[in-house]
């Protein structure tokens, strides 16, 4: 049998293995799938450097690569001057993981522009139904039954905290919106959204954790704002403050606990990210240096030098919290300079995926609910740059693409 490959079925593998290859990380089965994204994240790099050579990129994208590059020069000249680490693997490493969310993004928006009967959506569609079934019935049964699907056991709101299989709650919250997302985007039958709404509601409840609260505390918001604007009415603070109320309510025990206690890992790590970004001005400490994973693996001797060595999940043998925020990391190992070319590069994905017109209420909605949930991530977790992160701008950018196509229709 002849197998038919397709650029669009590659991309709806990609995007279907990636929560895929976190579950089998987090139950340590198969580690190289971990990998996943960095091989596929070189690829586009490749492909779209090619395509930027043949002056087949919009100047908004050759802005993105051209700016990954020069980041990526910054960070590497601020391992020479600094020497907190010897010139290795790990640098160069550490330097193209922070070109994944964007090379994916601009990866799927160009297949995705090729993309004339949705076959990328279309193959996710199934995929997407099955996971916000079985999602909700496992869910439930682990509120009464341990099905070992917490990441760490919690209970809140009087809710057993639910992850399915992802071993990551608020990670498993922005896959059930982007499997909502692609239901929406392809489904009419007014009964039929509602229900699988619901389902994702569900979902997210049980998560118990603030990164998918906001997602939909956000969609509401969007929701009423693009109705009222539609029907030209006046966006009032009546109408704003109580859902922006009711989003930091959801939320108040991560804001509490990971940003406004001083002594929490989260919390240390961006304090000590300007502390680094200050002591090496104005370029930081480099790539592998500080608040990544290389920095992880390897125990940087700034975390040594920060008195961290025995600190309980930032000591040497305890590492899970010193790779959880991506503003510390960018902050820290790019500096001032690097730190402000990385948020224009972020700004603008942002402007592109806010210029998307051809989508209903919902799905602007719901883009423009995990777009701000994925910037949200980057100055409070490290989400935003894990595996998870990664699908969600492919996500996006495969929504982008399909964009571009409407247009030329026009």
């Amino acid at each position: 049998m002849k197998i038919r490959y397709s650029p669009r079925i590659f991309l709806a593998w990609y995007i279907l293995l990636l929560p895929i290859s976190l579950s089998l990380e987090t139950h340590n089965i198969l580690p190289i799938v971990s990998y996943l994204d960095e091989a596929v994240s070189l690829f586009f790099a490749i492909w779209l450097m090619g395509k930027m050579l043949k002056g087949k990129l919009a100047k908004e994208d050759v802005f993105i690569l051209v700016g990954l590059i020069l980041f990526t020069l910054i960070g590497i000249v601020s391992n020479k001057y600094s020497k907190v680490i010897p010139f290795k693997t790990s640098i160069l490493i550490d330097a193209f993981v922070q070109w994944k969310i964007f090379v994916c993004f601009l990866g799927a928006k160009y297949i995705a522009k090729t993309d004339y009967y949705l076959q990328t959506i279309r193959y996710l569609k199934k995929a997407s139904k099955w996971l916000l079934w079985l999602g909700t019935i496992f869910g439930i049964i682990s509120q009464f039954v341990d099905l070992g699907m917490s990441a760490d056991g919690s209970v809140r709101y009087g809710i057993k905290s639910y992850s399915f299989l992802l071993g990551n709650e608020g990670r498993y919250g922005i896959v059930i919106a982007c499997a909502l997302l692609i239901i929406l985007y392809t489904t009419e039958n007014k009964r039929n959204i509602f229900c699988y709404e619901m389902l994702a509601l569900i979902n997210i409840i049980l998560t118990t954790k603030g990164v998918a609260y906001i997602i939909a505390a956000l969609y509401v918001a969007f929701r009423l704002t693009f109705r009222m604007i539609e029907k030209r009415k006046k966006v009032s603070l009546k109408t704003v403050l109580p859902i922006a109320a009711v989003g930091v309510g959801v939320s108040g025990y991560q804001i509490q606990s990971y940003l406004l206690n001083d002594i929490s890992p989260r919390m240390l790590l961006i304090r000590y990210g300007f502390i680094t970004a200050n002591t090496y001005f104005p370029f930081g400490s480099g790539f592998a240096t500080y608040g990544s994973h290389e920095a992880t693996i390897a125990y940087s001797p700034l975390y040594v030098k920060y008195g961290w060595s025995n600190k309980f999940t930032m000591g040497i043998n305890s590492r899970e919290a010193l790779d959880d925020n991506y503003l510390a990391t960018i902050i820290g190992e790019s500096g001032y300079f690097g730190f402000v070319l990385f948020l224009s590069l972020l700004g603008s994905i942002c402007l592109q995926v806010n210029q998307i017109k051809n989508l209903n209420i919902k799905c602007k909605s719901l883009v423009l609910s995990i777009l701000s949930c994925l910037m949200i991530c980057f100055l409070a977790t490290g989400i935003t740059k894990s595996s998870i992160g990664v699908m969600a701008f492919t996500v996006l950018g495969v929504f982008k693409g399909l964009d571009e196509i409407n247009k030329e229709k026009c």
